[in-house]
């Protein structure tokens, strides 16, 4: 078999003839040490992107409470490994404790106001009863009744107060001098003249008594209807002694009845002691004394020596005294 040449390119000669030419070498670099690295990290620079500007809303007070951190606590680090999440645990109701555990006595009962427990007894207590027609169980009182009952009502003893310190007001009508219509006792209808208000709260009137036989008296003022008439006592003086004590009468003691005298009941009259007559004199005469030198004196005198009374078509609501 006889080969057959090939001719070459021109540019493929060429090549073979040229010596190839040798490459510079680069100084090779020392490489870095391990420890440089991890010092300087490569940090990537932050692009800048056109951020629009957002306006921002201020916080309420309740935002801040919430974002303030409790005193003590320390800043998370944000560099440690985000810490796993602990399971929530289902929130199971709560039993409720059953209130009243103290155990009860036997014929007691509980009582709940509000929280507040409350322990009662009972009026009776049930126990059983054996038999077979006898109902198996009877009520048992537990505060047993008297077994003696009275056949009336037994007396109430009241215990004795004591005499009342707080009086009602005197009315603004009743003055020294006023001149009053008695409307209920012995001397009612009786027109008298006010002198004074005593410690008891009693009414310190008299007549006088030789005008209308009215002598020295105590009466409440609800028997007392006072009239616009007025007589000028300034120059009366009442002597210190009249009070509530000067007007107690002492207690008469019963002689012991004899033999013969078994249906004798002897009453005596009340009598006035000499002290008080002459205290009678002594105010009479001081108020004649001061209606004398009144210009209607004799009008006066009538009036009070007048009895008061109502006829036909007199009504005492409508009237003025």
């Amino acid at each position: 078999m006889t080969m057959v040449e090939t001719k070459k390119p021109a540019a493929d000669k060429k090549a073979e003839k040229a010596p190839a030419k040798p490459k510079a070498e680069k100084p090779k670099a020392d490489k870095p040490k391990a420890d440089a690295k991890a010092a300087k990290p490569k940090v990537a620079k932050p692009v800048a992107k056109d951020v629009k500007a957002k306006s921002v809303k201020p916080k309420t007070k309740l935002e801040l409470l919430r974002e303030r951190k409790p005193k003590g606590t320390k800043p998370k680090d944000k560099t440690k490994a985000k810490a796993k999440p602990k399971p929530v645990k289902e929130n199971k109701p709560k039993q409720k404790e059953p209130l009243g555990k103290k155990p009860l006595k036997a014929g007691c009962y509980r009582i709940w106001k509000g929280k507040k427990e409350i322990i009662r007894r009972k009026n009776y207590i049930v126990k059983p009863i054996g038999g077979a027609n006898n109902g198996n169980a009877r009520r048992v009182l537990q505060n047993k009744r008297p077994a003696y009952y009275a056949a009336q009502l037994n007396k109430k003893y009241i215990s004795k107060r004591k005499p009342k310190t707080n009086f009602k007001r005197l009315r603004p009508s009743i003055t020294p001098g006023t001149v009053c219509i008695i409307v209920a006792g012995v001397h009612k209808g009786k027109k008298v003249v006010f002198l004074k208000r005593l410690v008891s709260g009693l009414c310190l009137v008299t007549g006088p008594f030789k005008i209308n036989a009215c002598p020295l008296r105590r009466v409440n003022q609800i028997y007392l209807i006072a009239t616009a008439t007025k007589l000028d006592v300034s120059k009366v003086e009442i002597p210190k002694h009249i009070n509530d004590r000067y007007f107690r009468r002492g207690k008469t003691v019963r002689s012991k009845k004899e033999e013969g005298d078994i249906f004798g009941q002897k009453t005596e009259k009340y009598v006035a002691s000499e002290q008080r007559k002459k205290d009678q004199e002594a105010l009479d005469a001081q108020l004649i004394s001061a209606i004398k030198e009144r210009e209607d004196k004799k009008m006066f005198f009538g009036y009070l020596g007048s009895y008061f009374g109502l006829r036909n078509r007199m009504y005492p609501h409508i009237m003025k005294f």
